[in-house]
């Protein structure tokens, strides 16, 4: 036994070689691998678990490159956390993939130091992730099929909703075509014209609603009395609801205008009340419609149902209050996600539509609703600014008689559209007119007529989608003939593909198909006579 002062040195040598195993079984105990390498990718020692990844003996590692040993390369690759520790100072963990062994590994290095502070090693630790990598391929395998599913349910719903819509209207036109034909009265037949008419109207409607929702709907904007197109939408709808919804009205009669999308406006107006009478279910209720003037103050702004501020400014405000059936805090959170709805049939789409119309108009909402104590919505519209030339400008086309309408219409229009009936159509109304009409059903048949009778054509009217070659590319090819040549686009798209091309030509413009009498002689007569 020794005593005194041998035993300190003995002590402290058991000590040290005791933690030396403990470090040894410890290194080689981890699974994941580990090694040690000098500043020239030499690996100087390896755990257990390197050894077994390339079924070598432990004694075997040590004295190989690493970038030999993990990639089969004479060289580091470009990617290596070493090179970039070398010369960084410092190399972040990264995830890489190992094709030789088919797997996944998240790799960190860091640097030894001596006394003097430089690096003379660097240890390696390399974690298989593999399995993870599966697990989240396969959660977003997953996650993809469930949207797919999504996306094929709310195709379903929408699908259904726009059939059901489109049948209505499909009846109510072929109705009144078929009373028109066994009606002999002048009178009678005028009257079944108006309705197809209204009928027509509804169903292109419709159509710009889709297109909104497809973000390819053109805001068309123009100064809007909202105490008329109030008392409008509710008039018009009010017939249509059962008698146990009892309306009041609270309507201001010194409602600023605002500045907006008329047809868009009027959607929300018409979602809102509809929603509500809908809300109300069959049993007694009351819809209270309010319009009035609203002013934020600065350093006052509420918060919108998104919890945004509501810009300090004055507004137009809408309010429609009803007795129904309330939502409770989920529902309200999801009414404006696409194709939700509470309804068993329908689109499922106003609400989402409605409230990008909103933010398109830089408007804000605000919702407050209890299960059984019913739903309050209010909107605010930004008040138009004072009005000016141009704003009386842009009014001009909601007007009834404009100068345009007085002018002595004569030339010659290339109307171009890949429709034999819409060719026909077009080609009446601008004959009524007064001009001569050269038709072609596709772009390069137009280019053909152009270039035979280029001194003849005043206007090009042309449709955007055709085959052979579309509206655009020959839009492109007219205007290397002829810089000033009026163009004007019509589809039932929207002006989305075409406005990059022609935003910044004057003598080009669009209207949506389908276009009335009036829009049509109007955009005409601009580009022709401007």
């Amino acid at each position: 036994m020794l005593t005194g002062d041998r035993a300190i040195p003995q002590l402290l040598y058991e000590t040290v070689s005791r933690g030396k195993r403990e470090w040894e079984q410890t290194f080689d105990a981890v699974p994941d691998m580990i090694f040690i390498t000098d500043t020239n990718h030499t690996i100087l020692r390896a755990n257990r678990a390197v050894a077994k990844r390339f079924g070598l003996r432990p004694e075997e590692v040590p004295g190989r490159k690493c970038h030999e040993l993990f990639h089969s390369l004479q060289s580091p690759p470009p990617s290596c956390p070493h090179l970039e520790l070398m010369q960084e100072g410092e190399a972040p963990a990264r995830e890489i993939e190992e094709k030789r062994f088919s797997a996944f590994f998240d790799i960190s290095v860091s640097p030894l130091h001596n006394e003097a502070g430089e690096v003379t090693a660097c240890v390696h630790v390399a974690r298989d992730i593999t399995e993870r990598k599966k697990a989240e391929e396969y959660r977003l395998a997953l996650e993809q099929q469930l949207q797919q599913a999504q996306k094929l349910e709310s195709l379903g719903v929408l699908t259904g909703g726009i059939a059901h819509d489109f049948n209505n209207i499909l009846m109510i036109i072929l109705g009144h075509c078929l009373l028109a034909k066994d009606d002999p009265d002048a009178q009678s037949v005028q009257n079944h014209l108006n309705q197809i008419e209204v009928a027509g109207h509804r169903a292109a409607d419709l159509c710009r609603q889709m297109l909104t929702y497809a973000g390819k709907s053109p805001l068309v904007q123009s100064r809007i009395d909202m105490l008329l197109l109030v008392n409008e939408i509710v008039k018009m709808l009010q017939p249509a609801f059962r008698k146990n919804v009892c309306f009041q009205y609270q309507l201001g009669s010194d409602v600023p205008e605002v500045t907006g999308d008329e047809g868009k406006l009027q959607q929300i107006v018409m979602n809102l009340v509809v929603n509500a009478v809908e809300a109300i279910g069959d049993g007694q209720g009351t819809v209270k419609v309010g319009l009035g003037k609203a002013t934020v103050l600065p350093g006052e702004e509420p918060a919108d149902f998104f919890g945004n501020s509501i810009a300090a400014g004055a507004y137009a405000c809408l309010e429609v209050t009803d007795t129904g059936c309330g939502m409770d805090e989920q529902t309200q959170k999801r009414i404006f996600e696409p194709f939700f709805t509470t309804k068993f049939t329908g689109r499922g789409l106003g609400m989402s539509a409605m409230i990008g119309i909103i933010r398109s108009h830089h408007g804000a909402l605000q919702l407050n609703s209890q299960p059984g104590a019913g739903t309050t919505f209010r909107i605010y519209f930004p008040v138009a600014a004072a009005a000016d030339g141009a704003d009386a400008a842009a009014q001009g086309s909601d007007t009834q008689t404009t100068p345009h309408e007085e002018t002595s219409l004569h030339g010659t229009v290339l109307l171009v559209d890949d429709e034999d009936e819409l060719r026909s159509i077009g080609a009446g109304l601008l004959a009524a007119m007064g001009f001569t009409v050269i038709t072609a059903s596709n772009g390069r048949e137009a280019l053909e007529v152009y270039q035979r009778r280029q001194s003849e054509i005043d206007l090009v009217l042309m449709d955007l989608t055709m085959p052979e070659m579309d509206g655009i590319e020959t839009y492109h090819e007219l205007r290397r003939h002829d810089l000033a040549l009026p163009v004007l686009f019509c589809s039932g798209y929207g002006n989305k593909d075409i406005s990059p091309s022609i935003h910044h030509d004057a003598h080009a413009a669009f209207v949506p198909k389908p276009y009335k009498a009036e829009q049509l002689r109007e955009w005409v007569v601009r580009l022709v006579h401007q």
